[in-house]
Protein backbone atom coordinates (compact mmCIF):
# COMPACT_ATOMS: atom_id res chain seq x y z
CA UNK A 1 0.00 0.00 0.00
CA UNK A 2 0.99 3.52 -0.86
CA UNK A 3 1.97 5.90 1.99
CA UNK A 4 -0.65 8.71 2.98
CA UNK A 5 0.23 11.74 0.70
CA UNK A 6 -0.36 13.65 3.72
CA UNK A 7 0.18 13.19 7.94
CA UNK A 8 1.56 14.48 10.73
CA UNK A 9 5.28 14.42 9.48
CA UNK A 10 4.49 16.58 6.28
CA UNK A 11 6.11 19.73 5.62
CA UNK A 12 4.53 21.91 4.13
CA UNK A 13 5.49 24.67 0.75
CA UNK A 14 3.62 27.00 0.36
CA UNK A 15 3.05 29.18 -3.07
CA UNK A 16 1.48 32.65 -2.54
CA UNK A 17 -0.10 34.80 -5.41
CA UNK A 18 -3.49 36.80 -6.16
CA UNK A 19 -4.71 35.27 -7.87
CA UNK A 20 -3.36 31.92 -7.35
CA UNK A 21 -5.41 29.88 -9.61
CA UNK A 22 -3.86 29.92 -12.59
CA UNK A 23 -0.78 28.60 -11.01
CA UNK A 24 0.47 25.12 -11.60
CA UNK A 25 3.37 24.86 -9.16
CA UNK A 26 1.39 23.24 -6.58
CA UNK A 27 0.20 19.98 -8.74
CA UNK A 28 3.40 20.11 -10.32
CA UNK A 29 5.71 20.10 -6.95
CA UNK A 30 3.66 17.99 -4.92
CA UNK A 31 3.71 15.73 -8.33
CA UNK A 32 7.49 15.63 -8.00
CA UNK A 33 7.95 15.77 -4.52
CA UNK A 34 6.13 12.53 -3.87
CA UNK A 35 7.98 11.19 -7.31
CA UNK A 36 11.18 11.84 -5.20
CA UNK A 37 10.36 10.55 -1.86
CA UNK A 38 10.07 13.17 -0.22
CA UNK A 39 7.27 14.27 2.84
CA UNK A 40 5.87 17.27 1.79
CA UNK A 41 3.24 19.28 0.15
CA UNK A 42 2.71 22.41 -2.34
CA UNK A 43 -0.57 24.28 -1.36
CA UNK A 44 -1.75 27.40 -2.53
CA UNK A 45 -2.17 30.41 -0.42
CA UNK A 46 -3.97 33.18 -1.62
CA UNK A 47 -3.39 36.64 -0.14
CA UNK A 48 -3.81 40.15 -1.64
CA UNK A 49 -1.46 42.62 -0.97
CA UNK A 50 -2.58 44.27 2.01
CA UNK A 51 -2.21 40.49 3.84
CA UNK A 52 1.28 39.39 2.64
CA UNK A 53 3.08 40.89 5.18
CA UNK A 54 0.89 39.44 7.71
CA UNK A 55 0.96 36.04 6.29
CA UNK A 56 4.82 35.99 6.32
CA UNK A 57 4.66 37.25 10.34
CA UNK A 58 2.30 34.31 10.78
CA UNK A 59 4.78 31.63 8.64
CA UNK A 60 7.74 32.36 11.16
CA UNK A 61 6.56 30.25 13.67
CA UNK A 62 5.58 27.15 11.17
CA UNK A 63 7.83 24.90 12.17
CA UNK A 64 6.63 22.56 9.51
CA UNK A 65 6.71 25.16 6.53
CA UNK A 66 9.30 23.98 4.13
CA UNK A 67 9.17 27.22 2.40
CA UNK A 68 7.01 29.84 0.22
CA UNK A 69 7.17 29.87 -3.22
CA UNK A 70 6.47 33.56 -4.40
CA UNK A 71 4.10 34.98 -7.36
CA UNK A 72 2.53 37.52 -8.83
CA UNK A 73 2.18 40.52 -7.59
CA UNK A 74 4.24 39.72 -4.44
CA UNK A 75 7.81 39.60 -5.42
CA UNK A 76 9.22 42.99 -5.01
CA UNK A 77 7.60 42.82 -1.49
CA UNK A 78 9.12 39.16 -0.42
CA UNK A 79 12.33 41.15 -1.69
CA UNK A 80 11.46 43.89 0.69
CA UNK A 81 10.55 41.96 3.22
CA UNK A 82 13.40 39.49 3.14
CA UNK A 83 15.75 39.29 5.80
CA UNK A 84 18.72 37.76 3.65
CA UNK A 85 18.64 38.68 -0.02
CA UNK A 86 21.13 36.27 -1.94
CA UNK A 87 22.49 38.04 -4.70
CA UNK A 88 20.05 37.16 -7.82
CA UNK A 89 17.27 38.70 -5.07
CA UNK A 90 19.14 41.78 -4.80
CA UNK A 91 20.28 42.53 -8.24
CA UNK A 92 16.47 41.72 -9.03
CA UNK A 93 15.12 43.49 -6.24
CA UNK A 94 12.38 40.63 -6.23
CA UNK A 95 12.05 37.19 -5.12
CA UNK A 96 10.62 34.42 -6.30
CA UNK A 97 11.60 31.94 -3.55
CA UNK A 98 11.41 32.64 0.25
CA UNK A 99 13.41 29.81 2.55
CA UNK A 100 12.30 30.29 6.79
CA UNK A 101 15.54 29.87 9.02
CA UNK A 102 15.56 27.87 12.15
CA UNK A 103 15.37 31.33 13.94
CA UNK A 104 12.64 32.81 11.78
CA UNK A 105 14.41 34.88 9.68
CA UNK A 106 13.55 35.00 5.55
CA UNK A 107 16.21 34.71 2.97
CA UNK A 108 15.30 35.20 -0.61
CA UNK A 109 16.28 34.42 -3.96
CA UNK A 110 15.10 34.61 -7.67
CA UNK A 111 15.25 31.93 -9.50
CA UNK A 112 12.69 33.03 -12.59
CA UNK A 113 15.74 34.19 -15.07
CA UNK A 114 17.83 30.91 -14.22
CA UNK A 115 14.82 29.10 -15.40
CA UNK A 116 13.97 31.33 -18.24
CA UNK A 117 17.35 30.82 -19.86
CA UNK A 118 17.99 27.19 -19.17
CA UNK A 119 14.96 26.51 -21.14
CA UNK A 120 16.19 28.25 -24.04
CA UNK A 121 19.30 26.63 -23.55
CA UNK A 122 17.85 23.09 -23.71
CA UNK A 123 16.38 24.07 -26.98
CA UNK A 124 19.97 25.26 -28.11
CA UNK A 125 18.51 28.84 -28.20
CA UNK A 126 21.64 30.47 -26.66
CA UNK A 127 20.75 33.90 -25.92
CA UNK A 128 24.32 35.42 -26.29
CA UNK A 129 24.68 37.67 -28.37
CA UNK A 130 20.94 38.12 -29.62
CA UNK A 131 19.31 41.66 -29.21
CA UNK A 132 15.78 41.09 -27.04
CA UNK A 133 12.84 43.12 -26.72
CA UNK A 134 11.40 42.53 -23.05
CA UNK A 135 7.88 43.59 -21.96
CA UNK A 136 6.75 43.76 -18.36
CA UNK A 137 9.31 45.45 -16.17
CA UNK A 138 8.04 43.90 -13.12
CA UNK A 139 9.82 41.08 -10.70
CA UNK A 140 9.58 38.42 -13.21
CA UNK A 141 10.87 40.60 -16.46
CA UNK A 142 13.73 42.23 -14.03
CA UNK A 143 15.07 38.76 -13.40
CA UNK A 144 14.62 37.57 -16.70
CA UNK A 145 16.66 40.70 -17.97
CA UNK A 146 19.35 40.24 -15.30
CA UNK A 147 19.78 37.01 -16.31
CA UNK A 148 19.78 37.67 -20.08
CA UNK A 149 22.69 40.27 -19.25
CA UNK A 150 24.44 37.30 -17.35
CA UNK A 151 24.01 35.24 -20.53
CA UNK A 152 25.84 37.94 -22.55
CA UNK A 153 22.39 39.20 -24.86
CA UNK A 154 23.87 42.05 -26.63
CA UNK A 155 21.03 44.27 -26.00
CA UNK A 156 18.17 44.62 -24.31
CA UNK A 157 15.57 46.77 -25.22
CA UNK A 158 12.48 47.39 -22.76
CA UNK A 159 8.96 48.64 -22.19
CA UNK A 160 6.14 48.75 -19.46
CA UNK A 161 2.96 50.36 -18.76
CA UNK A 162 4.90 52.43 -16.55
CA UNK A 163 7.66 54.27 -18.17
CA UNK A 164 9.40 55.08 -15.06
CA UNK A 165 9.82 51.54 -14.05
CA UNK A 166 11.41 50.40 -17.42
CA UNK A 167 13.80 53.34 -17.26
CA UNK A 168 14.69 52.26 -13.70
CA UNK A 169 15.59 48.32 -14.84
CA UNK A 170 17.02 50.00 -17.60
CA UNK A 171 19.76 52.52 -15.55
CA UNK A 172 20.26 48.60 -13.10
CA UNK A 173 21.14 46.78 -16.18
CA UNK A 174 23.48 49.19 -17.57
CA UNK A 175 24.93 49.42 -14.04
CA UNK A 176 26.10 45.76 -14.32
CA UNK A 177 27.25 46.26 -17.70
CA UNK A 178 24.23 45.37 -20.23
CA UNK A 179 23.33 47.48 -22.89
CA UNK A 180 19.73 48.08 -21.93
CA UNK A 181 17.37 50.66 -22.90
CA UNK A 182 14.12 51.92 -23.31
CA UNK A 183 12.42 51.09 -26.04
CA UNK A 184 8.52 50.87 -28.23
CA UNK A 185 6.76 47.46 -28.33
CA UNK A 186 7.39 47.24 -32.05
CA UNK A 187 9.82 43.72 -32.67
CA UNK A 188 11.11 44.23 -36.16
CA UNK A 189 14.43 43.68 -35.83
CA UNK A 190 14.85 41.36 -32.65
CA UNK A 191 15.95 37.88 -32.13
CA UNK A 192 14.33 37.31 -29.04
CA UNK A 193 10.89 38.59 -27.70
CA UNK A 194 9.51 38.02 -24.40
CA UNK A 195 6.18 38.92 -22.76
CA UNK A 196 7.06 38.95 -19.05
CA UNK A 197 3.72 41.01 -18.42
CA UNK A 198 0.69 38.52 -17.03
CA UNK A 199 -1.17 39.48 -20.17
CA UNK A 200 -2.50 36.10 -21.76
CA UNK A 201 -3.64 34.51 -18.28
CA UNK A 202 -7.66 35.91 -19.34
CA UNK A 203 -9.19 34.94 -22.56
CA UNK A 204 -10.10 38.41 -23.32
CA UNK A 205 -6.48 40.09 -22.57
CA UNK A 206 -4.95 42.23 -25.88
CA UNK A 207 -1.73 40.83 -27.10
CA UNK A 208 1.72 42.60 -25.52
CA UNK A 209 3.50 42.79 -28.70
CA UNK A 210 1.66 42.87 -32.59
CA UNK A 211 2.63 39.34 -33.62
CA UNK A 212 2.29 40.50 -37.28
CA UNK A 213 5.37 43.12 -36.70
CA UNK A 214 7.19 39.61 -35.53
CA UNK A 215 10.06 38.13 -37.45
CA UNK A 216 9.90 34.65 -38.71
CA UNK A 217 13.01 33.71 -37.33
CA UNK A 218 12.62 34.90 -33.92
CA UNK A 219 12.74 33.17 -30.45
CA UNK A 220 9.49 34.49 -28.94
CA UNK A 221 8.52 33.58 -25.28
CA UNK A 222 6.16 33.89 -22.36
CA UNK A 223 6.08 33.69 -18.67
CA UNK A 224 2.43 33.03 -18.56
CA UNK A 225 1.55 29.25 -17.36
CA UNK A 226 -1.94 29.27 -17.82
CA UNK A 227 -3.03 28.41 -20.46
CA UNK A 228 0.16 26.72 -21.93
CA UNK A 229 -0.29 28.42 -25.71
CA UNK A 230 -0.96 32.12 -24.95
CA UNK A 231 -2.93 33.90 -27.56
CA UNK A 232 0.71 35.62 -28.05
CA UNK A 233 2.03 32.35 -28.36
CA UNK A 234 -0.17 30.84 -30.96
CA UNK A 235 -0.31 33.75 -33.34
CA UNK A 236 3.81 34.06 -32.81
CA UNK A 237 3.82 30.09 -33.67
CA UNK A 238 1.65 30.93 -36.92
CA UNK A 239 4.26 33.50 -38.19
CA UNK A 240 6.83 30.52 -37.78
CA UNK A 241 8.78 31.38 -34.61
CA UNK A 242 9.72 28.91 -32.20
CA UNK A 243 7.92 29.54 -29.10
CA UNK A 244 8.76 28.98 -25.18
CA UNK A 245 5.75 29.01 -22.94
CA UNK A 246 5.87 30.18 -19.35
CA UNK A 247 5.78 26.31 -18.20
CA UNK A 248 9.20 25.88 -19.71
CA UNK A 249 10.47 28.89 -17.25
CA UNK A 250 8.80 26.70 -14.59
CA UNK A 251 10.21 23.27 -15.44
CA UNK A 252 13.75 24.36 -15.79
CA UNK A 253 13.97 26.11 -11.99
CA UNK A 254 12.27 22.61 -10.59
CA UNK A 255 15.69 21.37 -9.48
CA UNK A 256 17.14 24.93 -8.28
CA UNK A 257 13.91 25.59 -6.31
CA UNK A 258 14.74 22.11 -5.05
CA UNK A 259 17.96 22.60 -4.10
CA UNK A 260 17.09 25.67 -2.80
CA UNK A 261 14.48 24.59 -0.10
CA UNK A 262 16.99 21.78 0.74
CA UNK A 263 15.34 18.70 -1.23
CA UNK A 264 18.46 17.22 -2.54
CA UNK A 265 18.71 14.13 -4.11
CA UNK A 266 16.22 13.10 -6.44
CA UNK A 267 15.08 13.71 -10.23
CA UNK A 268 13.39 17.69 -10.48
CA UNK A 269 14.27 17.54 -14.60
CA UNK A 270 11.97 18.65 -16.59
CA UNK A 271 11.40 14.54 -17.81
CA UNK A 272 10.22 13.94 -14.45
CA UNK A 273 7.41 16.83 -14.97
CA UNK A 274 6.96 15.54 -18.57
CA UNK A 275 6.14 12.06 -16.04
CA UNK A 276 3.36 13.38 -14.18
CA UNK A 277 1.31 14.61 -17.25
CA UNK A 278 -0.33 17.51 -16.06
CA UNK A 279 -0.71 19.30 -19.19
Amino acid sequence: MDPPIVDGTTRLLGIVGDPIAQVRAPAMLSGLLRHNGVDALCVPFHVRPADFLTLLNGLRGMRNLAGVIVTVPHKAAAAGRADILLPRARLARAANVLLRGEDGRWTADMLDGVGFVAGLLAAALNPAGKRALVAGAGGVGTAICFALAEAGTSEIALFDADPARAEDLARRLRAVGAAARVASPDPVGYSLVVNATPLGMRPDDPVPIDPARLDPAATVADVVSKPVMTKFLLAAKRRGCFVQPGTRMTEYQMAAMAAFFGFLGGDWSPAAVAALGLY
